[in-house]
């Protein structure tokens, strides 16, 4: 049989959630993930191969031990190749055991209490940035904002997916705004679009094209007394995550990580509080040396 026309294979959901599975995924032990499926649905290391875009000696090296999966690009191919559900993705790609209950008590607090003493002051945590944008969309971080501050490579929550309008409005109403982009013209987003295979230029214009459109359309469109409130800076410096900090009480942290694209990596949302554990210090730390780093355009 070529590989072609290999036949597909069906991974029962419930398999998802077995603790044997759940204890592969948190060790990132790829062989028993494999192992697993194949116990459940009788694929053969062939049909393995193509869902994940591995070749069959792959998928024999990797089941037997003698090759261990450790690149985030590799784990998130074979994440999509076998459908996984997104609470076994982030077991996965974040090394920590969630089920699919837990999954929903950390997306929706109102369902169910986030363990303070291990968390800290983290109050949610999304597999990707469409499920935070949807259960906190813009409009709902910025609206009755008064200080914001991003920092991270394009900004796009704030430059595509808020509109005009209301950030006009409220920087006219004496809110303040803080943005640090990667600089589009320096060497650290060049190699960016070379790790993560975009073709040159693309990440760059993107960049710019939001630099542009906070410096020029917005500024110009104040009145003159609130132009002072929107600051624009850049940096050229490795690209940790992108932060974004409201009213010195909110931050949200979203990772990047390697060949994968901004929208498929993991949102955590921290809220200030007293914690000892608390990652908002950090993550505020973090932006202000940047921003003292940074250069003015």
């Amino acid at each position: 049989m070529s590989i072609r026309t290999a036949p597909p294979f069906t991974i029962p959901h419930l398999l998802w959630e077995t603790s044997d599975m759940l204890d592969a995924l948190t060790a990132r032990d790829i062989a028993q993930v494999f192992r697993l499926v194949q116990r459940a649905t009788r694929a053969s290391q062939t049909n393995l191969g193509i869902a994940t875009g591995l070749s069959q000696a792959q998928v024999s090296e990797i089941t037997s031990g003698a090759r261990r999966v450790s690149s985030i690009h590799v784990l998130s191919r074979i994440c999509a190749g076998l459908s996984m559900p997104s609470h076994a993705r982030m077991t996965l790609l974040l090394g920590e055991r969630h089920s699919a209950s837990t999954e929903q008590d950390l997306r929706h607090p109102q369902l169910g209490r986030v363990d303070r003493d291990r968390l800290g002051d983290v109050t949610a945590i999304y597999s990707n940035r469409s499920d935070f944008t949807a259960a906190l969309p813009p409009h709902v971080l910025f609206n009755q904002a008064r200080d914001i501050r991003a920092a991270g490579l394009s900004l796009n929550l704030i430059c595509q997916q808020y509109a005009d309008n209301h950030l006009l409005k409220l920087l006219a109403a004496g809110g303040r705004l803080r943005c640090l982009f990667l600089d589009p013209d320096g060497a650290t987003i060049r190699q960016l679009e070379r790790e993560d295979d975009y073709p040159e230029g693309h990440l760059s214009a993107l960049t710019e094209l939001n630099i542009q459109n906070l410096a020029c359309r917005i500024s110009n469109r104040l009145p003159a007394e609130a132009r002072d409130r929107l600051a624009v800076r850049v940096y050229d410096e490795s690209v940790r995550a992108n932060i974004l900090l409201v009213d010195d009480r909110l931050c949200v942290v979203q990772h990047y990580l390697p060949q994968m694209r901004g929208v498929d990596c993991p949102t955590m949302v921290i809220e200030r509080n007293a914690a000892p554990s608390g990652l908002y210090p950090i993550f505020d730390g973090m932006f202000s040396s940047l921003w003292e780093r940074s250069r003015q355009l």
